[in-house]
């Protein structure tokens, strides 16, 4: 096998189309799990109701993932089998975007779940269709970081429109609801366009491999494998550590650490702008030392610096912001990681098994993905019971602002650490994988 990176190489202009439908994604997954359980339970006075309705929407949604895997692996058409699905999110994403953005007080808990479900199912289509349209672009084990490095910065620009837009609606004088609206627009404006030239300007190699006999049962057949339980594990936990983030980043900036709206949203801005500096500085990394060791290296900086959140003093926006920022560098480290290395275990199936799974194996990994963001939103909740007023956060006793800060900042780091240890049995190295590469050439099956 010819292992020069340059020969599986993905134009830049066809990448920069490829990673164009990241920006309405992103900035709708953002919402998903920072924004709109804070609007929904504060803004739109839906209370407690909204982290149990978002938890139980999230568990029905992974047991979508499963199928979704499957039928896009079975799925054969003259554009392929990751495009055709990427335009049929398209309406799905539009019509449940503006029904859960453009709502007002008065909505009930029930309107929420359904227009919550269906977006869900949008989202998840769309995710997963572009992440294993992503693992078909190269077969290069460094470009595919290169790949996914370019995908999380999509990711990112996608999240830092939705982050800024109310900042941006806020300082012209206008409400924060309003700005959450906007968000809704922008995102079902850039959809159509994006997804649109994605489309037209990226190939996506057909595969030759059979689909006679793939079964469902294939999924939980993949979940044996122990570098993907290893790759699943840190998926979790890694995802628990930003979902926690996320769900409680306004309550712990504003009720712990004095900030304003306003400077909490340029604070989440900065941590995703340290993403756009991590994603190359961990491409780098994983090729100088390989993916996992790299994203055991990056989850672990990412404790040490979560850690040192806890002692930011209170009422300070700069340091604040500076220690948020810092915190967003190792951030970026894992998404991109672990979707590289699940599409070189997807060789490794290939070979073994003579079947084509990498849409199978992302689903694996969207539902442990999924899983962390569903039980980091069920923390609104218990703060709840742990007497933090939700509706009006100011009003919550002393102890309840004890029990945001052990939230927020301990569990993170617990979970971050958790992460690097699942990655230490993993094997698939840089080398084992030349070797794949150089089976599936022999069998003629690439």
């Amino acid at each position: 096998m010819n292992t020069n990176a340059s020969v599986d190489k993905v134009p830049f202009g066809r990448l920069l189309a490829f990673i164009g439908p990241c920006v309405p994604f992103a900035a709708l997954g953002l919402p998903l799990v920072a924004t709109l359980p804070e609007y929904y339970g504060t803004q739109l006075q839906l209370g407690l109701v909204v982290g149990i309705v978002f938890a139980v929407v999230r568990a029905f949604d992974i047991l979508v993932d499963p199928f979704l895997g499957h039928w896009m692996d079975r799925t054969r058409t003259r554009i392929g089998r990751f495009k055709h699905w990427m335009l049929i999110c398209l309406p799905i994403l539009f019509v449940s975007t503006g029904f859960i953005f453009m709502a007002h007080k008065g909505v009930t808990g029930i309107y929420l779940g359904l227009w919550l479900f269906v977006l869900y199912v949008g989202f998840s289509i769309a995710a997963l269709a572009q992440a294993s349209w992503g693992t078909v672009l190269s077969t290069d084990y460094n470009e595919r970081s290169r790949i996914f490095a370019w995908w999380q910065i999509g990711n990112i620009m996608g999240i830092l429109a939705a982050a800024l837009i109310p900042v941006v609606v806020q300082s012209l004088g206008h409400s924060y609801a309003l700005g959450v609206q906007i968000m809704g627009g922008f995102i079902m404006l850039t959809l159509p366009i994006t997804i649109g030239i994605a489309l037209w300007v990226v190939p996506e190699k057909l595969s030759e491999t059979s689909t006679h006999d793939l079964k469902l049962s294939h999924y939980f057949d993949m979940w044996k494998r122990p570098n993907v339980r290893s790759i699943l594990w840190a998926d979790l936990f890694m995802g628990l550590a930003p979902g926690v983030m996320a769900a409680l980043f306004f309550y712990f900036f504003e009720q712990t650490k004095g900030l304003t709206r306003m400077e909490c949203n340029i604070a989440m801005l900065l941590y995703f702008v340290a993403g756009i500096v991590g994603a190359p500085i961990w491409t780098i990394a994983a090729k100088r030392m390989s993916k996992h060791k790299a994203l055991i290296i990056s989850s672990l900086i990412f404790a040490a610096l979560y850690a040192a959140m806890y002692f930011a003093p209170k009422g300070n926006f700069i340091v604040c912001a500076a220690m948020t920022f810092a915190n967003g560098i190792p951030y970026a480290a894992s998404l991109l990681l672990t979707r590289a290395l699940m599409a070189d275990i997807g060789d490794e199936v290939m070979l073994e098994t003579g079947h084509d799974h990498k849409g199978t194996l992302m689903a694996i990994l969207s539902a442990t993905t999924k899983v962390g963001y569903a039980i980091s939103a069920l923390t609104i909740t218990l703060l709840g019971w742990l007497h933090f007023n939700v509706k009006e956060p100011s009003a919550s006793p002393p102890e309840a602002l004890m029990w945001v800060e052990i939230f927020f900042i301990g569990l993170p780091v617990v979970f971050l650490i958790l992460g690097a240890v699942a990655m230490l049995r993993y094997n698939l190295t840089p080398a084992r994988h030349a070797e794949i590469m150089a089976g599936l050439k022999a069998k003629e099956i690439l």
